[in-house]
């Protein structure tokens, strides 16, 4: 009886005691899962916590010379187009493009036969007018002559017929006769002016057409060098004085020139007279030329065209004159300068300079924009005047972290811009890299401070440990 009581018993306690086997079995795969999880909160959340390789530099003083660039052509300063003043063919051309040429040298010569047979008909007109006008005083002395006989005659017969000598009619007939011939007199005066004013007028043709006659032989205004050539010997030329002569050859006076650049609309207004520059010519590689800004034109070059639009490039011409100092080693000689016009040129235009102000590097500031902006809709952000403008900041480093400091910038050069609020001197800011700068640092992050070379030892992300 008592076997058959064991049996379930034993039965039964060997059941729970299995039970109790499974539960440990899954009491231990619910530690080892939590273990798990923890672990891997720690390693992820440990790879998140890590720091990022960063080169902090100080605040400090700096001078900084704001700067516009520009690009442009050579010119030189002077150049005068040489046309004609006359119609007629050129039948001599004397000089050829690149030849130096002195003031008052012959450079062509047109064909003076037309202008020479005009100048003598024009000087016999002169001589006829002369001859007339001699004519008519001849017969003023003729009449003058008469009219004192007239004269006589008047203040004889007055006598006698006072004294009844002769009749009133023959007094009559001589004082008749003495007032004739002193109203020829009168008009032979006024004939003599006419006459005059005709020599005058014939004199002034004869003047003309020697000028145009010495206008054939056409000569050098100014030293200089012949840059450009537009007609050969041969070819007909036109001018008079309604009209604007034909192009015949240019003279540049290479000793004084200017290059004359194309500057943007953003950087126009900062450019004033007298702003000094550095010249670069693709001519002399690695040279500089200093020179100073004489013109700013008050006109956009494309002010002209038909089409105005807002997606345009509006540029301003700007001249800046080189300083003779500083190419005077390359001039060889006076006559030939070390410049040709058109060649490509560089320039920089020193619009400001401060001294003693503080200075961070350009690649330490980023802007972000409001964060009030990120919870605007589609249509106020497409509105300009509902967005608001980016802001500037650049991270301070504190320790191993950094924090996101806005600042107010002013000029800037190359490499340095000024910090006009937000720091102080020798506070210490990532300055490097820019990516991260940008991108991944946030007020709070680590950083890992280490030389800037060493953030660019091996390609890729380097600056992520």
């Amino acid at each position: 009886m008592e076997s058959f009581g064991f049996l379930p018993w034993k039965k039964i306690e060997l059941k729970m005691n299995k039970n109790k086997t499974k539960k440990k079995k899954l009491i231990w795969w619910i530690l080892g899962g939590l273990l798990a999880v923890v672990l891997t909160y720690f390693y992820f959340g440990k790879k998140k916590e890590e720091s990022t390789k960063v080169s902090v530099t100080e605040v400090d003083t700096r001078t900084i010379i704001e700067t516009v660039y520009a690009s442009g052509k050579l010119f030189p300063t002077t150049e005068v187009e040489i046309t004609s003043n006359v119609s007629g063919t050129i039948v001599e051309l004397l000089v050829e493009v690149g030849q130096n040429v002195k003031e008052g040298q012959l450079l062509a010569k047109i064909d003076p036969e037309a202008l020479a047979s005009i100048l003598e008909r024009a000087e016999a007109g002169s001589n006829a007018a002369r001859a007339q006008l001699d004519n008519i005083k001849a017969q003023k002395n003729q009449l003058e002559v008469q009219l004192n006989n007239a004269k006589i005659v008047l203040d004889r017969n007055r006598k006698l017929l006072k004294d009844g000598v002769i009749s009133q009619a023959e007094f009559d007939i001589s004082e008749t006769n003495y007032k004739s011939t002193l109203a020829n007199i009168s008009a032979l005066d006024k004939s003599i002016l006419s006459a005059q004013f005709n020599v005058q007028s014939s004199d002034a043709t004869v003047k003309e057409q020697k000028k145009n006659l010495s206008q054939t032989y056409i000569y050098a205004p100014m030293s200089g060098i012949v840059t450009k050539i537009n007609k050969k010997k041969g070819e007909q030329v036109v001018g008079t004085i309604q009209m604007a002569g034909t192009p015949i050859l240019n003279i540049a006076n290479l000793n004084s020139i200017e290059v004359r650049v194309d500057v943007n609309e953003r950087d126009i207004l900062n450019v004033s007279m007298g702003d000094t520059a550095d010249i670069e010519l693709d001519a002399y590689p690695g040279r500089k030329f200093a020179g100073i800004v004489t013109r700013i034109a008050n006109t956009a070059n494309n002010i002209n065209g038909l089409q105005l639009t807002s997606d345009q490039v509006t540029n301003f011409e700007v001249r800046v004159l080189m300083s003779q100092n500083s190419y005077k080693d390359l001039q060889i000689t006076d006559d030939k300068p070390p410049f040709r016009a058109g060649l490509s040129a560089s320039v920089e235009i020193k619009t400001n300079t401060l001294q003693n102000i503080l200075t961070i590097p350009i690649s330490s500031v980023t802007a972000k924009e409001d964060d009030k902006t990120e919870n605007k809709s589609k249509e106020e952000e497409k509105d300009q005047t509902n967005l608001e403008k980016a802001k500037e900041y650049v991270f301070l480093s504190i320790a191993d972290s950094v924090k996101m400091i806005e600042v107010v910038t002013g000029i800037q050069d190359d490499k340095f811009i000024e910090v006009k609020s937000g720091l102080k001197q020798k506070d210490k800011i990532v300055a490097a890299p820019y990516e991260a700068i940008s991108k991944k640092l946030k007020s709070g992050s680590k950083i890992k401070i280490v030389k800037e070379s060493e953030l660019y030892e091996s390609e890729g992300n380097s600056w992520k440990k």
